[in-house]
């Protein structure tokens, strides 16, 4: 299985993040945020397995 090991100061690490943060203070539901996230490490990590992406970013969250 194929999962980067992104450092706090990677792109996708503060794109993630920050989309997701973005959204939760715009007023977004959870979830909504949630998958933008999901979708964000998605573009930047393309050879992580879809299903395996809620896992990888669950840490990176607040």
């Amino acid at each position: 299985m194929v999962e980067p090991n992104c450092p706090v100061t990677a792109a996708c690490h503060l794109a993630v993040t920050r989309a997701y943060t973005a959204l939760k203070e715009a007023g977004a539901d959870e979830r909504v945020a949630y998958e933008a996230a999901e979708t964000v490490y998605a573009w930047h990590h393309p050879e992580v397995p879809r299903q395996r992406v809620p896992f990888v970013i669950a840490d990176w969250l607040p």
